[in-house]
């Protein structure tokens, strides 16, 4: 069912969707479709936590022995090219034109994907000496602030994935000498 919801949405956007159309689409009885989910908008928030979730599911595993700047420059790159798949730049979109709408949903769909993205430099901090008390936590939110959203949001808007993926070094670059510069972090 779900592989069929994405697929609509991802053909027709979220308003031109009907369940209806998702139960043919999955070849499933409407009654079967209704249990699981009551309207659309529950429909369309399980699509997008399972796309979100696949593509956190689909990152590389941490080199743990490299130095803390590598780990950061791999979980940065491998972030940034996450949310440069069309899928995730087709969803970020259909969830922020349906904002106004359900700005519950949008919201729910940008905190998954951006608590996502820090856990994971969360991870690739770990074990990492920091110089102050600093929580890990803020470290890795402003590393994904600096490193990702704005190559996000661009994606969102239509600038090309290609010109994204030339800037996403810099970015991630940029993202660590802040760290660095703020005495959040040294290297």
């Amino acid at each position: 069912m779900l592989s069929a919801a994405t697929a609509l949405f991802l053909e027709l956007g979220y308003g031109r969707t009907t369940l209806d159309m998702v139960s043919q689409r999955a070849k499933t009885g409407k009654s079967a479709l209704y249990n699981r989910y009551q309207n659309k908008e529950s429909l369309f928030n399980a699509v997008v936590q399972r796309s979100i979730q696949t593509m956190f599911e689909h990152m590389a595993s941490i080199d743990m022995s490299a130095d803390c700047r590598s780990r950061l420059r791999s979980v940065g790159l491998q972030l940034i090219e996450g949310i440069l798949h069309p899928r995730c730049v087709a969803l970020m979109r259909i969830t922020a034109a349906e904002a106004q709408n359900f700005p519950e949903l949008a919201k729910l769909a940008y905190d998954v994907s951006f608590e996502g993205s820090v856990r994971y430099v969360v991870t690739a901090l770990e074990g990492t000496k920091l110089p102050t008390d600093q929580d890990i936590n803020e470290i890795a939110r402003r590393f994904v602030e600096v490193a990702v959203q704005p190559l996000s949001f661009q994606a969102a808007f239509g600038l090309s994935p290609d010109l994204l993926r030339e800037r996403s070094t810099s970015n991630v670059d940029d993202a660590l000498a802040l760290l660095e510069a703020t005495g959040r972090l040294t290297f």
